[in-house]
């Protein structure tokens, strides 16, 4: 409190009379050590970022990671790289533009599309299935949207046919993915359990197609991508030239490869989806300060439905709800042929921690945490 001192000596050396503190003083003060604790919080930050660089370089270096990073913090860009090359027959490298296929992560976006087709009166997430979709099997009439995006619907995994491998060259309309299980019985009663399944987001993507009467990718792009300024974002297809587009690539044997071949019909609504680190935090920073959603919707989205539980981790609508570093994170990662993907927030810290890889498999989401780890300067712990 040297302030209050100084004040103190120069009244007594004027032999004038000590006068308490105005309200205006102590405003002055506050502010001073309120930029005292911004200046170590931002140093703090700094310190965590110039750590989780060196680890990523080495990473890279080793060819243990290729991809772009992305770290923001209230809402303000605070770091973001390329590692690695984007084309390595071209030697074209990784920048925070381009563009990778982020796969699970899109159910992210498949949710939002089925709660902004609520907000306009068009669904309804406690609705069954069924009222939207027809010849679907007995059993899985009752089953609701909601049962769909929280992964509680006990449909089992069309990725688990053994016809995927040729289907991820040849390519599929949703209606064929889904009559790879269409005979198989239900894993568990809806609603009963916790069992993350692809084949739920495929029947939200038919569900948005069948009520907007658009294209999946038509309602992506003229109610998300286009209101966000997502510019550099989209629905992958095979025909489509990309600019800054990363090539996959695999470690075999300890060789760096050409990732097999996969037609990104077949993700659809459940993966389909390219974009880059600069986009999606565009897309963080949309759903954190409600520039897409309804307040309603978002308590929706990021609820923490107790019939979810696995691993002391709860599944909203395309988002996983857990704690890290004795911290409230919302997280997804994804994982499709030759590339990996997270998108992590810490909500009360405003941190967002956002890593594309075009290098399978390489696990984003342990990456994610390593960054955690340097900016909140905690080791890191087992995940829960």
């Amino acid at each position: 409190m040297w302030f209050q001192n100084c004040s103190i000596v120069t009244c007594m050396r004027a032999k004038l009379p000590v006068r308490p503190l105005t309200s205006h003083f102590l405003v002055l003060l506050a502010i001073f050590f309120g930029s005292i604790c911004a200046y170590g919080q931002e140093e703090k930050t700094k310190q965590g970022i110039e750590r989780a660089d060196a680890y990523l370089t080495s990473e890279a270096a080793t060819n243990s990671f290729r991809g772009s990073v992305l770290i923001g913090v209230d809402g303000k860009i605070e770091f973001e790289k390329g590692y690695g090359f984007a084309d390595e027959e071209w030697s074209v490298r990784n920048t925070p533009t381009t563009k990778f296929r982020i796969a699970s992560m899109t159910k992210q976006f498949t949710a939002a599309c089925i709660l902004l087709l609520q907000e306009r009166g068009r669904l309804s997430v406690h609705d069954s299935i069924s009222k939207y979709l027809s010849d679907l099997p007995g059993a899985w009439q009752p089953i609701t949207i909601h049962q769909l995006l929280t992964h509680t619907s006990g449909l089992p995994n069309y990725t688990s046919s053994p016809k995927m491998k040729e289907l991820n060259r040849t390519g599929a309309t949703p209606k064929e993915m889904i009559d790879l299980v269409v005979n198989q019985p239900l894993e568990f009663k809806p609603g009963s359990k916790f069992a993350y399944t692809n084949t739920g987001y495929i029947l939200l993507g038919m569900i948005i197609e069948k009520v907007s009467g658009q294209s999946y990718d038509a309602f992506l792009a003229t109610n998300i991508f286009g209101p966000l300024g997502m510019v550099s974002s989209g629905y992958d297809k095979a025909s489509d030239i990309l600019n800054n587009r990363a090539s996959g690539y695999e470690t075999k044997d300890s060789h760096l490869v050409n990732a097999d071949f996969i037609d990104m019909s077949i993700p659809f609504a459940a993966g389909g989806i390219y974009s880059t680190v600069e986009d999606m935090y565009r897309w963080n920073e949309a759903l954190a300060n409600g520039k897409l959603l309804s307040v309603e919707s978002l308590g929706q989205m990021f609820e923490e439905y107790p019939e979810t539980a696995a691993f002391a981790s709860h599944y909203g609508y395309g988002v996983v709800i857990t704690k890290r570093f004795n911290r409230t994170l919302y997280y997804h990662g994804g994982g499709v042929t030759g590339f990996s993907s997270v998108i992590q927030r810490y909500p009360k810290e405003h941190v967002c921690i956002i890593v594309l890889s075009n290098l399978g498999p390489v696990k984003t989401w342990d990456l994610g945490d390593h960054i955690a780890s340097d900016l909140f300067d905690q080791p890191i712990s087992p995940a829960k």
